[in-house]
């Protein structure tokens, strides 16, 4: 999306968030699997502006850490704002950052993680077409509790914003709230900004007194109402993080059922986020979480009780029960599960049949090859027709030396059950591993590889134990 104007970002993080009664700062929660802030920076990546200023305050280390290990598409740096005397002595702190700079400042507070790149790209539009100096996205709701009020003039011109604190009786009942989300002509709004007083109830510098300061110097003021209040809501408790979790799931489970053809067969328990896409006729059980950058095919079955955390990437026709899914590929027409763990990094061929209680770590599985029960495969490359008996285990890790090391087993290979394969071992093509063999050397192609110990039987043993306790009782 292409604002075709000259355009910076600036988003306001330094708040502590003090309702949330956490030591992570309030932008560093999650909604859906992401955090808010990184919600926040895909809706500004869709803009196309030039650079973006994240302010940070309260726990800016964490902030800082955060957005070097998750950098945003669009070119960033940070500012520290200490202490945090409002949002205007927020905005402040890039003055020197802009110095040279002319065009569009789009500043939106940093916990609205519903807000689209849409909405935003609709306001910069709006902006650039009105030719205004200050373009606020307001909206209307029922209660505005906390919200600064948006008030007009006579002919409907946006004349400033008063915040709740500092609001009169009959300015409490205005509906249009204040979403602290704007468009600002810079340099022409800079002098309002440099000359803001905290002459209210906060003794803080507020950034809404740049509207009242361009209304009352005749300079043109904006406002675009947003479609739907909840994309701008910010988030301020845990049960107001708990809302935007379950209004984002209502909004994405929708989307799958109208727009893709899915059955999702109990939204209420299902949890999906936004970057997930479904085919056509795949159906959804209750009790799955699906988050994270994840692909699943046509005509799947997934659940109950399914989790994948992406990015995953799930094929047609498979279905996946009662199972654990992360950072993974699978292909078309698999069965996994019930109760399988797909840990990060493997690919899966297509036909695979991963089965009840086994493990997979970062491993290669070939069409049609089959891990069905009670089984461990970790560092390995399985090929393709092969079967591997209940109670394979793959034996990686050396804990001696902390080294994992890697297994290669071929084509149409079969492992009996209880079998140990010890790594690094190569099993041929056509190989069989006997019943309960630990195998410490490489399989030869077509080869038996037997290594347990020699049955002896003793006779009359068990009778004779037997009769030693009989014995014993009288």
């Amino acid at each position: 999306m292409s604002t075709k104007t000259k355009a910076r970002a600036v988003l306001l993080a330094a708040g502590q968030g003090k309702r949330m009664k956490s030591a992570k700062p309030k932008v560093l929660h999650e909604v859906l699997g992401r955090s808010i802030l990184s919600r926040v920076l895909t809706a500004v990546d869709a803009l196309d502006v030039e650079h973006v200023h994240v302010i940070i305050g309260h726990g800016s280390d964490q902030v800082r850490d955060f957005l070097e290990l998750n950098r945003p598409k669009t070119p960033y740096s940070v500012h520290l704002q200490e202490p945090q005397l409002g949002t205007g002595h927020a905005l402040q702190q890039l003055l020197p950052a802009l110095e040279g700079f002319s065009g569009t400042l789009l500043v939106t507070v940093a916990d609205t993680p519903l807000l689209t790149g849409e909405t935003l790209g609709s306001l910069l539009n709006t902006h650039r077409e009105q030719g205004a100096a200050v373009t606020l996205l307001s909206a209307v709701v029922d209660d505005a509790k906390s919200y600064g009020r948006v008030y007009r003039d006579d002919e409907g011109n946006v004349a400033g914003i008063v915040e709740d604190k500092d609001a009169s009786p009959e300015q409490k009942l205005l509906r249009e709230i204040n979403t602290a989300i704007y468009c600002f002509a810079w340099p022409e709004i800079r002098d309002g900004l440099t000359s803001l007083t905290n002459n209210n109830n906060q003794n803080e510098y507020y950034l809404t007194d740049v509207l009242s300061w361009a209304y009352q110097g005749g300079l043109k003021t904006a406002a675009v109402v947003a479609d739907d209040w909840r994309e701008v809501a910010g988030i301020n408790s845990r049960l107001e993080l708990a809302e935007a979790n379950r209004l984002m799931r209502d909004i994405n489970v929708k989307r799958l059922a109208l727009e893709s053809g899915v059955t999702i067969v109990d939204p209420a328990t299902t949890w999906v986020g936004p970057e997930v896409s479904i085919g056509q006729d795949t159906t959804i059980m209750p009790g799955c979480i699906l988050f994270g950058d994840i692909t699943i095919g046509a005509n799947c079955f997934i659940g109950p009780n399914t989790v994948t955390h992406g990015p995953v990437v799930i094929g047609d026709g498979t279905s996946v029960i009662n199972s654990y899914v992360a950072n993974s590929q699978i292909g078309s027409h698999c069965k996994v599960g019930p109760f399988a763990h797909l840990r990060d990094g493997n690919v899966v061929g297509d036909g695979v049949r991963l089965g009840n209680f086994v493990e997979i770590k970062n491993s290669t599985i070939a069409n049609k090859t089959n891990v069905s029960h009670l089984s461990y495969v970790g560092d390995a490359d399985l090929g393709s027709g092969s079967n591997l008996g209940a109670g394979t285990i793959i034996a990686n890790y050396d804990h001696l030396t902390k080294k994992k090391s890697r297994t290669t087993i071929g084509d149409n290979v079969a492992t009996g059950s209880n079998s140990v394969l010890i790594a690094p071992i190569v099993i041929g093509d056509g190989a069989v591993v006997a019943a309960s063999t630990a195998a410490t050397k490489d399989v030869p192609a077509g080869a038996l590889a037997v290594g347990r110990a020699k049955q002896v039987n003793l006779d009359n043993w068990a009778d004779n134990k037997r009769k030693q306790k009989s014995t014993s009782l009288t």
